[in-house]
């Protein structure tokens, strides 16, 4: 026994047609038994397949009326050809009429050319939306993967493999790349007529511009190119310890303006106007010691203390042992100790140039001992070097740590880091061990960085929403010097 369901979709546009389609339904009695209750996915894919070709056939239709309407004269533009055009949507593959208007041959003498009026309001073959899904998937998840989840839930065509998920991620990655770039010539050009409005309060944190900046090592693809290339990550806020990070950005490129064009750029999400305390944080490497000097002043750059502390971590860890076992080394160096931990006390609170004497004293009483057979010994003498030679490179970037955590402001780039893990690590490296090319690992960054900073729908959307993009000629006459003429 079965049952037959029709649905009827029926819709009725500006100029009162009605437009109607029917489909079929059955649904088996037997069926109950295999759990097969209600409609499947598969019947619901049906009905949006027939809805989703009823509406974008209406919209297509209506929309290319109104575009052969010559917006000057208010006359139809002249018939080039009619031909048909698959428009791509999560709903299915739709094949609409797809005609050609020639331009106004009153309004535009002595020029011959063609639109295609479906071009403006899907250059793609395929809609914004599953465009932005398509992204959204594929920088979330693996390509393979992403293209099963489409196919599982949505009535797309067996054409939208892995590779199709690839390609429409790094093109959406591409246009926010340009977006991004266009945003910030803009901007440099109009940098004298900024102002930045806000008042400085004494005690606000949220008067300093933090920018915690790392770098990401991602495997390379190119064989002619080294093992690893690096991604600079950063995340650009304002305000101290427990408040939102702010904005994320993420390029491929380590040039000094390169960086500083993208960090400007997110600063301006954040309310800066180029005035200003600006902050640096970075855990000192030399491709993110550019980005300070090439910051608008005033900027600070400030090291890292996790990665001071870390350093410091293993040799209190090694002293205290030495103190605990009561061994040969604790006679010689009975406040091994107390040294190490005067001398993280010291960086804490920015007496630089006392922890430097400090631990070139300690290291000649480490070397002093090295006669002694104990590994100790040597392995706290090499970690004391590493130390010595990190402080010294970054001595006029280590500042009062102790002032500055008592004030509410950040200290560590722990924004960065988790930039690091939840932006690169997560697709690219930590969970997923694959190998990538660096303009490709760039682009999808892109479209990770937009999603992670919840724009990624505005900036797919924002060329729709420009004022009417026609082919126009150097010279538009108008009707009154048509008449004269």
């Amino acid at each position: 026994m079965a049952v037959e369901w029709t649905i009827t979709i029926e819709g009725k546009n500006e100029f009162g047609d009605i437009c109607r389609r029917e489909m079929r339904i059955t649904k088996s009695w037997e069926s109950l038994f295999d759990g097969d209750l209600g409609l499947s996915i598969n019947d619901g894919k049906k009905i949006m397949v027939v809805l989703q070709s009823a509406v974008v056939a209406h919209e297509a239709e209506t929309y290319s009326l109104f575009r052969r309407v010559c917006p000057d004269c208010h006359t139809f533009r002249p018939v080039k050809d009619y031909t048909t055009r698959q428009i791509r949507t999560v709903f299915g593959t739709v094949k609409v009429r797809n005609p050609r208007w020639m331009l106004c041959r009153e309004c535009h003498l002595g020029i011959d050319a063609a639109f295609a009026p479906l071009n403006e309001i899907c250059p793609d073959r395929a809609t914004p939306e599953l465009m932005e899904l398509t992204a959204r998937l594929g920088s979330t998840m693996p390509y393979r993967q992403a293209a099963k989840v489409l196919a599982e839930f949505l009535p797309i065509e067996p054409t939208e493999t892995h590779a199709t998920v690839r390609k429409r991620t790094i093109r959406i990655g591409e246009r926010l790349d340009d977006q991004i770039m266009r945003e910030t010539w803009k901007a440099r050009d109009q940098a004298d007529d900024r102002h930045q409005l806000e008042m400085q309060l004494p005690g606000d944190r949220r008067k300093e511009f933090v920018i915690s900046i790392d770098t990401a090592h991602v495997r390379s693809a190119e064989r002619n190119s080294a093992r690893n290339f690096e991604l600079v990550v950063a995340r650009c806020g304002r305000g101290g310890r427990g408040e939102p990070g702010g904005r994320y950005f993420v390029t491929g490129s380590t040039a000094q303006h390169a960086i500083r064009d993208r960090a400007l750029h997110a600063l301006e999400g954040v309310g800066y106007r180029g005035f200003g305390d600006v902050t640096v944080i970075s855990d000192g490497a030399e491709i993110l010691k550019r980005l300070p000097r090439a910051m608008p002043k005033p900027t600070t750059h400030i090291i890292d203390w996790f990665h001071i502390a870390m350093k410091i971590q293993p040799m209190q860890q090694i002293a205290d042992h030495i103190v605990r076992s009561r061994t040969r080394p604790f006679a010689i160096l009975p406040t091994i100790g107390r040294d190490i931990r005067a001398e993280k006390w010291r960086l804490w609170h920015g007496r630089v140039d006392r922890a430097i004497r400090d631990l070139e004293r300690l290291l000649a009483k480490l070397q002093g001992s090295r006669q002694v057979s104990e590994f100790s010994i040597a392995r706290l003498h090499s970690l004391g070097v590493q130390l010595l030679t990190y402080i010294r490179s970054n001595r006029g970037a280590i500042v009062d740590y102790g002032k500055r955590h008592r004030a509410g402001l950040r200290v560590a780039t722990t924004l960065a880091e988790s930039a690091v893990n939840s932006l690169v690590g997560k697709r690219m490296v930590k969970k997923q061990q694959m190998r990538w090319s660096l303009h490709g690992a760039n682009m999808l960054m892109q479209v990770r960085t937009a999603e992670a900073n919840g724009e990624l729908r505005d900036r797919l959307r924002a060329p729709f929403r420009q004022p009417e993009a026609n082919v126009l000629p150097l010279f538009k006459p108008k009707p009154p010097l048509l008449h004269a003429a």
